[in-house]
């Protein structure tokens, strides 16, 4: 499906000939740049590009309106575009024309797809009505500006079609997948995160995942280990219409999702869903933008039309009008400026196509002018709609891309806009005497102000070298925290998007939240799986930080030796036959832990691994008494007893050999379980702890399965500080 890959140098003749195929509204006279690395130099007004024709047969192949086509990668701007031989990857040249890579990505012509750029690799799900929805996986090599499809790939997800279909990538690195069919919002994700198989669709495991055949779904990963798909539900049969919000925690069984109602009534839903976050943002926000009925319904012509909705990371959901009904706009999509602290929205008007408009609205205070907008992409004679965005987000130095398409004239339009205030390319002075001092479980924030040529517009406000939020002016204040050491820092950023100096405050240690010292308390944890491979990488447990400990449970089928990263000290390994072994591990986490750990085999083997994060044990001998057990088939699971001192923490760690829901007994609170049900050697693991609160033995712990088969459990102590 793929041709070779795409070499950037080319001959003069072919640069000539993709110049004149892009019929540029705004006339160009400079020839693509063969070295290419540049984005183009953009107006601090929108710019309209003609662009491609594409086949007639290639109805609206800039939509749907969940998904995105764009990406910028390597200073530059690439996108999925249809032409007569399918989609392929396209390059966004320093003359404002669109230049083909050669790379094919999908040679169905009347496919549309969503394109998204995480972890060094580009992911792509394309589908068609009735055809196989599949997943791509492409490698870039910057040396080379070369884009390759990666070995292993398409995988398919499902064979019977989709509306449309969007992805999201976990924190464990699972790609998850959203689409709608008939009736019925299905999810899907990758079984690994090597991708290369995903598990069968299923119905949205909630109270009312049936909708109409028209509604649409979009997914997104959010926060530090959280999945969410927003959803349209226009039925009527059982209840009111909705727009419905879900979201599963990285990890977690896959019928684990907790469900949101952000409003219902007559009305208020349709089939336009476009999801937007930002990276890194420690209030774990999403944002969207949505299409109401109210034009149909009789809301009126000062009824809603469009609106933009936040979530915050407590679950409140925010509403902001767009337009109204007056303004006969639709198709809308959204892009984040974090750098600028702004947020755009562009979408169609009127509903039946021609101009593409636009409004922005500060990022922490959402809010629009009344009416239409202003132009972003335009042109004489042709009607343009669907405009797609990209899911990363924008910034000055990306400016503002975004592509369209004519069906009358079956071409390609897109428009540009800098997102650097005309004349403004200077950032502001750093702030000075910057304080944070904690109260309790809250960190107070001030400083003083910066100055800037121009004029500060706001001030970002970073966390453990993330942004927090962003604010008009000091003090401000960080509240509800864990306990745990924190660094602050504050930048200025004037209108035109420059930002200054980020100045720290040095590290805030909060203490009190947690229960009291010398007693151990469950930080975070997370998961990953490898079915079959020799690998298994595991992220980082949010939250976890310096003189926390960490305890990974590696369990996987066969009897493979299994070898820890640099660091981690084995406590345990146990064998049951040839049919499994776990293995467990520990390391007081430094100062600076990378983002995540590969434990490898020395067979390739179906197997799993999980990481728990506690604070207050000591660092020096985490372990006090440890054993293990192999079970013969059966639905319980036995840890044998161990000797423990009052204060300390008794992990119970339980593996089976085969695809179930474990559940830990005898007072042991659930905290992770992680499954790979690849092939036919399943494997399952499953921990669960508990205070000791006398000093003496722990007594045999227990787990209960759904099934029965051969089981290890394992009983820990961790030593309290």
């Amino acid at each position: 499906m793929t041709s070779a890959p795409y070499r950037h140098r080319r001959s003069l003749g072919m640069l000539v000939a993709a110049a004149a195929a892009a019929l540029s509204v705004t006339a160009v006279s400079v020839l693509a740049d063969p070295a290419g690395a540049a984005v183009p130099t953009m107006s601090t007004t929108p710019t309209t590009y003609a662009g491609a024709a594409f086949p007639a047969t290639a109805t609206s192949p800039s939509a749907d309106k969940p998904q995105s086509k764009l990406w910028f990668v390597d200073n530059t701007w690439w996108g999925l575009f249809t032409t007569t031989t399918g989609v392929v990857i396209r390059e966004l040249q320093t003359n404002h024309t669109w230049v083909d890579t050669g790379v094919l990505v999908d040679s169905r012509v009347t496919s549309t797809a969503d394109a998204l750029w995480q972890n060094g690799k580009l992911s792509i799900v394309s589908r068609t009505s009735s055809g196989t929805v599949r997943y791509y996986r492409y490698s870039y090599a910057a040396g080379t500006r070369t884009w390759s499809l990666d070995a292993g790939f398409p995988a398919s997800i499902s064979t019977t079609g989709a509306r449309t279909a969007t992805i999201a990538i976990d924190s464990n690195g699972i790609v998850w997948t959203t689409f709608a069919k008939a009736t019925v919002i299905y999810v899907s994700h990758s079984t690994t995160a090597a991708a290369t198989a995903f598990t069968a669709p299923v119905a949205l495991p909630v109270p009312d995942s049936t909708v109409t055949s028209g509604d649409l779904s979009g997914i997104i990963a959010f926060g530090a280990n959280k999945v969410g798909v927003l959803w349209s539900d226009q039925e009527t049969a059982a209840q009111q219409p909705a727009m419905r919000f879900a979201y599963h925690v990285d990890g977690d069984p896959d019928t684990a999702w907790t469900v949101e109602t952000v409003y219902q009534g007559t009305g208020v839903a349709d089939n336009h869903v476009n999801l937007k976050t930002i990276a890194n943002d420690a209030q774990g926000r999403i944002f969207a933008v949505v299409k109401t009925s109210f034009n149909v319904t009789g809301g009126g012509p000062t009824a809603d039309m469009l609106r933009v909705l936040s979530r915050s990371n407590t679950g409140v959901w925010s509403i902001a009008t767009l337009a109204s009904v007056s303004d006969a706009v639709t198709r809308p999509q959204i892009a984040i400026d974090q750098q600028g602290g702004r947020l755009y929205a562009l979408y169609t008007g009127p509903e039946a196509g021609g101009t593409i408009y636009y409004k922005s609205s500060p990022l922490d205070a959402i809010s629009f002018p009344a009416g239409k907008g202003s132009v972003f992409m335009e042109s004489a004679g042709a009607v343009l709609n669907n405009v797609s965005l990209m899911r990363d987000m924008v910034s000055p130095t990306t400016g503002l891309v975004a592509i369209a398409s004519d069906d009358t004239s079956d071409r390609y339009y897109h428009a540009e806009l800098s997102l650097q205030a005309a004349g403004d390319t200077s950032p502001p002075t750093a702030i000075t005497a910057i304080s944070a001092v904690p109260t309790g479980t809250t960190v107070n924030l001030t400083w003083s102000g910066a100055t800037d040529n121009v004029g500060i517009d706001h001030y970002n406000v970073y966390r453990n070298s993330s942004l927090l939020k962003s604010v008009p002016s000091s003090p401000t204040s960080d509240a509800g925290l864990a306990d745990g050491t924190y660094t602050y820092g504050v930048a200025a950023v004037d209108a035109a998007g420059n930002v200054g100096p980020v100045v720290s405050a040095g590290a805030v240690t909060i203490s009190g939240s947690q229960p009291p010292a010398g007693t151990i308390a469950f930080v975070s944890g997370s998961t990953a799986s490898v079915g079959p491979g020799t690998s298994l990488v595991v992220n980082k447990p949010a939250g976890t930080v310096q003189g926390q400990v960490m305890v990974a449970t590696v369990s996987v089928r066969g009897n493979p030796t299994i070898t820890a990263p640099a660091g981690w000290t084995q406590a345990v390994v146990t064998t049951n036959s040839t049919t499994m072994r776990q293995a467990v591990f520990t390391k007081p986490a430094g100062a600076a832990e990378p983002a995540s750990y590969t434990f490898t085999l020395s067979q390739s083997k179906n197997g799993v691994v999980q990481v728990d994060t506690y604070s207050g044990v000591s660092t020096t001998t985490p372990v006090r008494s440890v054993a293990g057990q192999l079970n013969a088939s059966s639905s319980t699971i036995s840890a044998p007893s161990v000797s423990a001192t009052a204060g300390d923490q008794v992990l119970g760690l339980f593996s089976q050999a085969r695809s179930s829901t474990v559940t830990p007994n005898t007072g042991l609170t659930k905290r992770l379980q992680v499954v790979n049900s690849t092939g036919t050697s399943f494997v399952t693991e499953a921990t669960g702890d508990r205070k000791a609160t006398v000093t003496g033995l722990t007594g045999a712990l227990t787990a209960s399965a759904n099934g029965s088969a051969a089981s290890i459990g394992q009983t820990l102590v961790l030593r309290a500080a």
